[in-house]
């Protein structure tokens, strides 16, 4: 009889709980670190080694458990009867559990945020990674052998309701790209761009274009540092229109919002009701912290240069009255 998988709960728990003592420990050595310090060294030292070990640990046990969450559903994701879409990606873009520990340890990944996204139109599935014991979070994983994954994914394709293919320039996704063009109706195929360079997506672009028989966007605008994202849907003609990740301010503060702006149109195409991302109150209170930040800071510089000034002789602060905030200086002769 084959066990069933496990749910992670507990796993989850038990990294959330080493995560707050780790922070815990974190907080105390900033406080009283020096105290500690002057008291004793020893406890100092096992404070400063147990706080990583504690964090790293922590991240460890939330990821697995996250990844055994991740398997329990998939499960019931495949055998459903609800529609799917099919997500195509090189292996390498995957979380490896270090990525995972390290940079997503209370946060979701760009996979699940994606499925999330695109969850009005089906569940997301995707190929595993041969050999993975356990999946990443996000796309619920199909395993197959290397001589009958292509088959797989043809019979997936035909059943799916759209095929999300991120972009690369790998044998193995272009295979896929071409196996898209020839079986589905070019509304249903969606190109994943996401933080590509643009010579990689210059490469892209050159290595699709023949098998799409049309050209891609030549200039899809980079977001940060030269890095280009968004997404590329087809018309019935085939023409592509780049969607890029932009949006409201207070509204586009992750993955997941900038992808809901960016699909609109593609929701709009599909007769889907689409709802934009709530407003940001973490980024409204960091804007809001930045300005009175800022305003400090204007403040204190200003103070450093008139005493510089004042001290070089460049001018007198002998009688100098604030209208504003009601502060006289008389400075004695």
């Amino acid at each position: 009889m084959q066990q069933a998988p496990r749910s992670g709960t507990t796993w989850k728990r038990a990294g959330a709980a080493l995560l707050i003592v780790a922070g815990l420990t974190s907080y105390v050595l900033s406080v009283s670190g020096w105290r500690i310090w002057m008291d004793s060294k020893l406890l100092f030292v096992i404070l400063t080694i147990l706080t990583p070990t504690l964090l790293s640990s922590g991240g460890f046990l939330y990821w697995r458990g996250r990844q055994y969450a991740a398997q329990a559903s998939a499960e019931s994701v495949i055998i459903d009867a609800k529609p799917h879409l099919l997500y195509l990606r090189p292996f390498q873009t995957d979380y490896t559990t270090t990525k995972g520990v390290l940079r997503a340890r209370l946060e979701t990944t760009e996979e699940e945020q994606l499925a999330e996204v695109l969850r009005p139109f089906g569940e997301l599935v995707a190929i595993g990674r041969p050999g993975e014991s356990l999946p990443t979070p996000g796309a619920a994983r199909i395993y197959t052998s290397d001589e009958e994954w292509k088959d797989v994914v043809k019979r997936q394709m035909r059943a799916t309701r759209l095929v999300v293919i991120r972009a690369a320039v790998g044998e193995n996704v272009l295979w896929e790209l071409a196996q898209a063009v020839s079986t589905l109706e070019p509304q249903r195929v969606l190109i994943l761009v996401f933080k590509m360079k643009a010579e990689d997506y210059e490469a892209f672009r050159t290595k699709a274009n023949p098998i799409l028989g049309v050209s891609l966007p030549e200039r899809a605008a980079p977001r940060l540092f030269g890095r280009v994202s968004g997404f590329i849907s087809f018309a019935a003609d085939w023409t592509p229109s780049f969607l890029a990740l932009k949006g409201p301010y207070f509204r586009t503060y992750t993955f997941k919002s900038l992808a809901t702006y960016a699909l609109r149109p593609v929701f709009e195409s599909f007769g889907l009701e689409w709802q934009p991302p709530p407003i940001s109150g973490t980024k409204v209170f960091g804007v809001f912290s930045n300005v009175i930040l800022g305003i400090v800071a204007v403040v204190v510089v200003a103070v450093i240069v008139l005493a510089l000034l004042e001290w070089f002789g460049l001018v007198t602060l002998s009688n100098f009255e604030c209208r504003v905030c009601g502060v006289v200086y008389s400075k004695a002769a």
